[in-house]
């Protein structure tokens, strides 16, 4: 939901759901992580990704947040970016929204 106020946007907050671990960064980090997790080995990129996972930071559930942006990767994973502190962080959307509900089993009747 976003309201419109004195020519700018505001936007609701949510509330992180389940503690997750975030990589620091803007939404494209996480989307450049996850598309490139298992098809790049190249030695800049493989550095990198090490990096990503050793400056994760943990989300404290029930933190309240406001998303920045969002995005999908490449595998439709939605991501989402918010301020933790003085923090960007980049995370998948689950850890905000909740899981993504599983699709009903087919039904055996005709």
């Amino acid at each position: 939901m976003i309201v419109a106020l004195a020519g700018g946007a505001a936007r609701a907050q949510q509330t992180i759901l389940y503690t997750f671990t975030g990589l620091p960064g803007a939404v494209g980090t996480c989307q450049w992580f996850n598309d490139n997790l298992n098809n790049d080995r190249e030695v800049g990129t493989l550095t990198r990704q090490t990096d990503l996972l050793y400056n994760r930071i943990a989300l404290p559930s029930g933190e309240p947040v406001t998303i920045g942006q969002t995005a999908t990767s490449a595998v439709g994973e939605q991501l989402v970016d918010f301020k933790l502190g003085s923090r960007t962080v980049c995370t998948g959307a689950d850890a905000i929204y909740g899981p993504s509900p599983a699709p009903s089993p087919p039904s055996d009747s005709f």
